[in-house]
């Protein structure tokens, strides 16, 4: 290391965390981060390393807010536990917890009042003057990727021609491609949508007392950890900064989903990875059924999203969520 370098560090409180589990989720240095005091000439703070920002969005569809805690999901628990959000977050709060206005919320940023989309099948209906997160970084210059399990969000919310590289098809297949695209392109912004929670939800019951969706929910979470070590294995990842959102479209309750109850509204929102700070988000909504407006929600994605990449959101953009966690 150089000695200017050495010099810089010296007495820094540098750390740097891992999750529980076999699977190992290594977060980066502070530092890359970070830039020198000032000297005694009052010069200024010169920065470490000119970092290169990138998204990874994880969507995990019916994944009820209190499943990833009370299950064997180190990874989540290790991505709250270093990073930053709540198991309690909020859906969006205009249209029925239900897949359709779920995902288009989040990939377009707005409520279903300004998206237009209240189903899983009315897609003419939504307002194009929203453009997905995908759409719009694919439009700034950013190379995206998208790995999709339920093929509307594909054909139907995300526009055509914005995605540079797509995998369909289960969950396993879409962690295999996705993690591919992370460890062999120049990735910029990426999204991944993973079904099977939803399914277990259906087939057994939203419910972690429910085996089936409690094993769905523990496989899953390995599937998370599959990504994020594809981070790690980037052979640029030392000059990156890795921004790392999950989120679902919607809880559920019995074999069910759709009323805006807390089973159904109450979500994870995590944030994780080098740019966040922020750690667990409190307040009355930490208690499920007090789920207010203006707390973490699957809105907040969006706006975050774009502030990492430098471009921050402005009243045109007409969003509804927030940026959370970061500087």
């Amino acid at each position: 290391m150089a000695p200017e370098l050495l010099s810089c560090l010296r007495g820094r409180d540098i750390s740097v965390g891992w999750s529980l589990g076999a699977l190992v989720l290594p977060l980066s240095f502070s530092l890359m981060l970070a830039s020198c005091e000032p000297g005694e000439g009052g010069e200024e703070p010169t920065p470490i390393l000119d970092l290169e920002p990138k998204v990874l969005v994880i969507g995990v569809d019916g994944l009820r807010g209190d499943a990833p805690a009370a299950t064997n999901a180190p990874n989540m628990q290790g991505m709250l536990r270093e990073g930053a959000g709540s198991w309690f977050g909020s859906t969006q709060l205009s249209g029925p917890t239900v897949s359709g206005p779920g995902w288009v919320s989040i990939l377009m940023g707005v409520e279903p009042q300004q998206h237009g989309l209240y189903d899983n099948e009315s897609w003419p209906s939504l307002d194009p003057s929203f453009p997905s997160f995908i759409a719009r970084a694919h439009g700034l210059g950013y190379e995206t990727a998208t790995a999709i399990h339920w093929i509307p969000i594909q054909t139907s919310i995300i526009e055509p021609g914005v995605s540079d590289h797509i995998a369909l098809g289960t969950d396993e297949a879409v962690t295999e491609g996705m993690v591919g695209f992370l460890e062999d392109t120049e990735t910029d912004v990426a999204f991944v949508h993973l079904d099977d929670c939803d399914g277990a939800g259906h087939g057994f019951g939203f419910s972690n007392a429910v085996p089936e969706y409690a094993t769905a929910v523990e496989v899953t979470d390995g599937y998370i950890g599959q990504l994020l070590e594809a981070i790690e294995a980037r052979p640029s990842r030392a000059e990156e900064s890795w921004l790392v959102m999950l989120t679902s479209d919607h809880g559920g309750f019995g074999t069910d989903h759709g009323p805006l109850d807390s089973d159904n509204r109450t979500i994870p929102v995590l944030f994780y990875g080098d740019p966040v700070t922020g750690g667990e988000f409190g307040g009355s909504s930490e208690i499920p059924g007090e789920l207010d407006l203006g707390f973490v929600s699957h809105l907040d994605i969006y706006p975050t999203l774009f502030s990492h990449l430098g471009h921050e959101p402005d009243s045109t953009w007409r969003l509804d969520g927030f940026v959370r966690a970061l500087p």
